[in-house]
């Protein structure tokens, strides 16, 4: 996969109109995103730089090397619901992004290409893909926070193939408790918490390093001790399954359930943050935050009660709630006054989207 940044002309844009693509400046930063509203003090501050849209090529090998473009859609199918947070929330610089996508997209072709059937992902799939899916999302996040960290070489290999094969037990889970539209019955939740220990079993004979069974194992345990299957915690779980357990959690509280809506981003954000030094290891809570790209002064936010306002100040130990200046209130009007919101005291009001990413 090739992605590259196409410059644009400011001309093309008119105020009072819907954005119809996503917009970045020439580091890969997210600056207003598609079908978001071009307000004249957006188009004032994208014309005093140049602007870009990414763009996507996969290279594909057929006798000759030839280039094929592909569209928004297949893209957004390899990446799923995590696609949708980073266009939504703005998560990850693109650089970043770019280059975990390119680790773990090297080991899904490598397993799929594999002659073991213990590790046919295509059966996976099938059996269930929205586990699939999760399993795909959870190793691009765990790699994110991995290079974030300085994993590199053979270490950064193995956190994403154990990420990505993390929830390879579930295969044996009945589907009927797997996609369960209601709450579990504990007998059932006994049931769904084999699942570490049979993905290990199954695996055991397939080559794969101490370090990927680990986290097959133990992706599920705490830091607190009150995980499962074996109830060990602090530097009794290997790094790399502490760091898969963030990703794990986050990426399943994001995405939808049989049960349940996935939550909003940044909520999901704050219980990870609230998890720190207690169910998750505070290295890691600390390193992902610093992976994430939220609110820089001066970005154009809309908060859940429909105010519009501009970033004034971001709080370094709620990176989600940052201090607010209100411009316009529910209805759109203009207010002429200093009027400020902390999000960390008023628990009431989050941000519902960012309308303009500023970047110095």
């Amino acid at each position: 996969m090739i992605t590259y940044l196409e410059p644009l002309s400011t001309t093309i844009f008119q105020i009072g109109e819907l954005s119809s693509l996503d917009l970045f400046d020439k580091q890969g930063i997210l600056l207003l995103s598609k079908g978001k509203p071009i307000t004249p003090n957006i188009l004032e501050l994208l014309q005093k730089r140049k602007i870009y849209t990414l763009k996507y090529e996969l290279n594909k090998s057929q006798g000759c090397n030839k280039t094929y473009k592909f569209d928004e859609s297949e893209y957004q199918d390899i990446v799923g619901k995590l696609r949708e947070v980073i266009e939504d929330m703005c998560l990850f610089s693109v650089d970043h992004l770019h280059k975990t996508l390119s680790v773990v997209d090297k080991i899904i072709h490598e397993l799929e290409g594999a002659d073991q059937v213990y590790i046919d992902l295509n059966k996976f799939r099938q059996f269930d893909d929205d586990t699939y899916i999760h399993s795909v999302n959870v190793a691009i996040l765990a790699t994110l926070i991995g290079l974030q960290m300085g994993f590199t070489g053979q270490t950064l290999r193995d956190l994403t193939l154990g990420a990505l094969l993390h929830d390879i037990g579930k295969g044996s889970i009945p589907s009927e408790i797997l996609n369960k539209p209601s709450e579990l019955t504990s007998k059932e939740l006994e049931i769904i918490k084999k699942h570490p220990l049979i993905g290990e079993e199954m695996l055991k004979e397939a080559n794969l390093s101490a370090e990927v069974l680990s986290i097959i194992r133990h992706h599920h345990e705490r830091w607190n001790g009150n995980g499962y299957p074996d109830g060990v915690s602090q530097q009794a779980i290997t790094l790399s399954a502490q760091l898969v357990a963030v990703s794990d959690v986050f990426d399943a509280l994001i995405g939808d359930r049989p049960y349940r809506k996935g939550l909003p981003p940044y909520y999901a954000l704050e219980l990870i943050i609230a998890g720190s030094g207690e169910e998750f290891n505070d290295n890691i809570v600390k390193s992902f935050l610093q992976c994430l790209v939220l609110y820089p002064q001066g970005s154009i936010v809309t908060l859940n009660t429909g105010e519009v306002g501009t970033v004034i100040k971001v709080q370094k130990n709620y990176p989600s709630r940052p201090i607010i200046k209100i411009l316009f209130d529910k209805y759109g009007n203009f207010i002429d006054s200093d009027r400020t919101c902390d999000l960390a005291n008023d628990l009431t009001k989050f941000i519902a989207s960012i309308d303009f990413r500023y970047v110095p």
